[in-house]
């Protein structure tokens, strides 16, 4: 055992028992459990992702933040993440202006907007929220609570609600991502963007050895939204100039730090279907392979 550790250098990268129940009979997985000792302190990004199961009130008060926002719904039906059959019931503003989500959307949250509550009000087949943070820290102020404050009105929260987010990729799987959002509604400075992809069958990914200046994510779950845990598949994640490669088999947070060579990632077996989230924490990507190309 000793001689496994000492051969997998790159271990502590993999996090591994990410799934975690909520108190509201849900399933989740998020950047809140062990990862904290490897994310950069000037991260100011957080994210999670649940799988609802049923009826239930979320983020009840109305409130603000000073930092932006972003959720994702999407359906849990693998092969097809249109297939939505649910009704979220999403308030925006201070007079609380209700929007009823009835398909696969992205909801853009700006600073200082009001928004919430935000109520599962219908839930006919299971699916996910996918919510993300351009902050380390959580904060927010109630509806009330900011005496200062100078209202402007909203011409229409319509436009912070970004609808046929599903596309279908060249490996015949779907995603979604924050390249559906119109532009004008991400900060200049967000240092964030991420996706989310459905992989239905083996194929290769990411198969340059590089490395980033920043740090990016992965997240590993299963495609069962009655069990998040459920994960028949192999991925081969190879970290280092070495090519040290890493098996995984159960639903996992993988953290890639600045300047830590990895890939290629290979999915190689899939016998049913599995999410991966991809996350970095920059607003533009970019890469310097291991082997550069030939001119």
């Amino acid at each position: 055992m000793a001689e496994k550790v000492a051969e997998l250098k790159y271990e502590k990268y993999f996090l591994k028992d990410v799934v975690k129940e909520n108190k509201w009979g849900g399933e989740g997985i998020g950047l809140g459990g062990g990862a904290r000792d490897i994310i950069p302190a000037v991260a100011r990004m957080n994210l999670g992702i649940s799988v609802i199961r049923k009826p239930y009130m979320f983020h009840e008060p109305t409130h603000k933040h000073m930092f932006t926002e972003f959720f994702f719904f999407f359906g849990s039906n693998p092969m097809d993440m249109n297939e939505f059959d649910a009704e979220v019931e999403f308030s925006f503003g201070a007079e609380r202006e209700k929007h009823v989500i009835s398909s696969p959307t992205i909801v853009v949250v700006p600073p200082g907007v009001y928004h919430c509550p935000l109520n599962y009000a219908k839930v006919g087949k299971p699916f996910y929220c996918l919510e993300a943070f351009l902050t380390s820290q959580y904060s927010g102020v109630d509806l009330g609570e900011d005496l200062t404050e100078i209202r402007i009105a909203e011409p229409n929260y319509n436009r912070y609600f970004t609808k046929g987010v599903v596309k279908v990729n060249q490996w015949g799987g779907e995603g979604l991502g924050l390249g559906a959002v119109p532009e004008f509604l991400i900060p200049a400075g967000a240092r964030m963007n991420l996706g989310l992809t459905v992989v239905r069958k083996p194929y290769m990914f990411h198969e340059p050895t590089h490395k980033h200046n920043f740090t990016e994510f992965f997240f590993f779950f299963g495609s069962n939204p009655m069990d998040m845990n459920e994960f028949d598949a192999e991925v081969e994640f190879s970290f280092g100039a070495e090519r040290e490669k890493h098996v995984i088999t159960s639903p996992t947070i993988v953290v890639v730090p600045p300047g830590v060579y990895h890939c290629p990632l290979n999915y190689a077996k899939v016998n049913k279907p599995f999410y991966c989230l991809e996350a970095f924490l920059t607003s533009k990507y970019s890469a310097t392979d291991l082997e550069p190309k030939p001119a």
